[in-house]
């Protein structure tokens, strides 16, 4: 494999709170991205997003280069499942979902020359894009932008709820504290999703792309950007200009956060492009 173009950005301005990673070696390409907690840990001062992103991260230099896909994700979240241990911790994760780290990815194997995308990172193979977005995620951002033009139809300003964003968090807040019951839930829940925290156990939710048996460009991504595009100028030109349109993220961009404070983006963000 060769790599062509890499960037990994959080969105404030401390790489230290990014949750995001980026992996490549001759045998794996991978973007990582974890998940954010509106709680924090009680025994580390990292987030549970930058947990596990480190601990996939390690996973993936000690990979099998020939794994499957279902040994190279088995091996991810029994990454997971090792720190709950160390950390004495199985039953307080097991009981708390919304605590757990977490995390997405998108990954390359050079041996089985395929691309495996997790949730909703993102790949672009053959000008064609693969992700998946949670149905409950669409349901969050809806009622997040009608919170906020509700806000805006009473006389609020964008300024305003740029500024003071708990004025539409604050509403967001209490609907999503129900997601986690639909973390890796086993009944087929129309807002069920799969992430890998240790409790993963659906390898279905898989999406496996084939890239033949000629050289092929790919480009893997997280969903720190809302246009994936087929170089790193373009992708971030599009960001760029989608943020000047809608720094609150409500309809240009559709996120369940806008950018707060003096944050860059609404989100951290990473692109590989490379040839497999």
């Amino acid at each position: 494999m060769r790599l062509i173009e890499e960037l990994c950005l959080p969105k404030r301005n401390s790489f230290l709170s990014n949750e995001d990673g980026v992996f490549f070696n001759s045998h794996y390409a991978a973007v990582v991205d974890g998940c954010s907690s509106a709680e924090s840990l009680p025994f580390t001062d990292r987030s549970s997003g930058v947990i596990a992103r480190d601990l996939l991260v390690i996973a993936l230099k000690e990979l099998d280069p020939k794994a499957t896909y279902q040994e190279a994700f088995a091996a991810l979240n029994e990454a997971i499942v090792r720190w709950y241990k160390k950390e004495k911790s199985v039953t307080y994760f097991h009981e708390r979902p919304h605590r757990r780290p977490s995390a997405y990815i998108a990954m390359v194997s050079a041996y089985h020359r395929e691309v495996w995308v997790l949730g909703d990172c993102q790949a672009l193979v053959g000008g064609k894009r693969y992700t998946h977005h949670k149905r409950i995620d669409t349901l969050m951002e809806d009622l997040r932008a009608l919170f906020i033009e509700a806000a805006l139809s009473k006389g609020a300003t964008i300024d305003e709820l740029l500024k003071n964003p708990q004025i539409i968090n604050d509403q967001l807040r209490p609907i999503m504290a129900n997601q986690p019951l639909f973390q890796n839930a086993e009944e087929e829940f129309i807002y069920a999703y799969q992430v890998l925290d240790g409790f993963f156990t659906n390898y279905e939710a898989v999406q496996r792309i084939p890239l033949g048996d000629e050289p092929a460009e790919v480009v893997l991504a997280t969903d720190g950007y809302p246009v994936l595009a087929a170089s790193l100028g373009e992708s971030e030109s599009a960001l760029s200009n989608l943020l000047c349109e809608d720094p609150l993220c409500y309809w240009a961009i559709r996120s369940t956060k806008g950018v707060e404070g003096t944050n860059n983006s609404y989100d951290d963000r990473s692109y590989l492009r490379l040839i497999v």
